[in-house]
């Protein structure tokens, strides 16, 4: 990250609106941990990281789940990167589960076998829910990132909650960068060409949006895309 946007990132943090923000953020969490045994689904990302990093605020014991989409849709040194990042965050009740399925050329040629690896997720959360007694999960969906999740968080699934719903890029990065949160090395190089409003942390090889042509970069969502979701 240049000094340009760093110091913009700081100045955002320093807003009255933004510290007020984390104050109701932070006092939300802390009902529903307190009350609730809670998991934190931590992609690696920036909304997970700084979600991650609020609930451990309130308890350094809390549960992370973390799903590793395997060598077929995620590099091995990204993965090894953010799940350095979640212990340098604190965690230390990681649980990570990994998509064991096809190969990368299978997963290329056929959707479904691409589908079933994001499946399977809720499958296996399903599962581990069930035999960890989990009663929330805390997902780092923000409503500004397109329509199909402003709805969601509108409208939350069943056991989840979306603490950052209400947060903007600047507020999330204004976060990151005044605490000095470990984030994934992929951002600085894809946020300087399409803007770090833009850039936006999956897998790499989706195959998600097949239909409406090559919506990403190397695993970031490109913006004229990103309200398809």
């Amino acid at each position: 990250m240049d000094d340009r946007w760093r110091k913009t990132f700081l100045l955002w943090s320093k807003k009255r609106e933004h510290e007020q923000l984390v104050e109701k953020t932070s006092a939300s969490m802390r009902s529903i941990i307190e009350k609730y045994r809670c998991v934190v689904a931590y992609s690696g990302g920036k909304d997970s990281t700084v979600m991650l990093h609020l609930a451990l605020q309130i308890d350094p014991d809390i549960q992370v789940f973390h799903w590793d989409q395997g060598p077929q849709l995620m590099p091995r040194d990204v993965t090894e990167e953010i799940l350095a990042n979640a212990r340098a965050l604190g965690a230390k009740n990681l649980i990570v589960e990994t998509w064991k399925g096809s190969d990368a050329e299978d997963m290329r040629v056929n959707p479904e076998k691409w589908r079933a690896a994001h499946m399977i997720h809720y499958l296996v959360l399903n599962r581990i829910r069930r035999q960890q007694g989990w009663d929330f999960q805390f997902v780092g969906l923000r409503k500004e990132e397109g329509c199909k999740r402003s709805a969601v968080c509108k409208h939350p699934r069943r056991g989840e909650t979306y603490p950052l719903a209400d947060w903007s890029y600047l507020d999330v990065w204004a976060y990151i960068v005044s605490h000095g949160l470990p984030y994934p090395r992929a951002y600085d190089l894809y946020a300087p060409l399409l803007g770090w409003d833009q850039a936006r942390f999956v897998n790499f090889f989706s195959m998600r949006f097949e239909n409406y042509g090559s919506p990403y970069v190397d695993g970031f969502l490109l913006p004229e895309k990103r309200n398809l979701r």
